[in-house]
């Protein structure tokens, strides 16, 4: 590659780089965010100058954009290091995993429902409020366990009535446990 050629990707390159740090400190004052960023594009440029070719270690030692957003948002008072509205609110994941009692009445909206509840995992996992394992023990409680139940009991009994301790097993299962595992996650949340 000429020497042309790798300054004009080298300044793609810085200028993605500084459009991440922009974007993840977007919770920041637009005064203290330009500055931020004119700060660490004055660094990198210093850095290019004393080593010239060395582009890509020169970000990584600067840093992931998303820290360096973190750490400003923290000096600055705005936020605890994490980058606000980037993630929902704790009652959001377990509301869309439960909408699902509120909504059986109706083929269509049971079909919502599901839709609901897969976003509502998709959340759960992207959220900060708790950690893999409580993720995992949750989402297996509220929405795994439950269509299981369903799927064993049609293969097992099919359109035959359920004997009564099958039945009972069944509501534990479906029902009692979901509302238990999001209890669990209510109050086991990182606040």
């Amino acid at each position: 590659m000429n020497t042309k050629n790798a300054e004009t990707s080298g300044s793609a390159a810085v200028r993605r780089y500084l459009e991440a740090v922009e974007r993840e400190a977007s919770a920041l004052p637009a005064d203290r965010r330009q500055e931020l960023v004119a700060d660490i594009a004055e660094h990198i440029e210093i850095a290019r100058a004393e080593r010239p070719g060395e582009l890509q270690d020169i970000l990584r030692e600067v840093g992931d954009p998303r820290v360096i957003a973190a750490a400003a948002l923290q000096e600055s008072g705005t936020g605890t290091g994490e980058t606000p509205g980037r993630r929902s609110p704790a009652w959001v994941p377990l509301l869309l995993m439960l909408l699902k009692f509120a909504l059986w009445w109706n083929f269509w909206l049971l079909m919502l429902s599901t839709v609901l509840e897969v976003a509502g995992v998709v959340v759960l996992c992207r959220s900060r409020h708790w950690t893999a394992r409580q993720k995992w023990l949750g989402a297996t409680s509220i929405v795994v366990v439950p269509q299981l139940t369903l799927v064993v009991t049609n293969l097992v009994f099919g359109h035959a009535t359920p004997p009564l301790y099958w039945g009972v097993a069944m509501v534990m299962l479906m029902a009692v446990m979901p509302l238990g595992a999001a209890g669990w996650l209510w109050l086991t949340r990182k606040r």
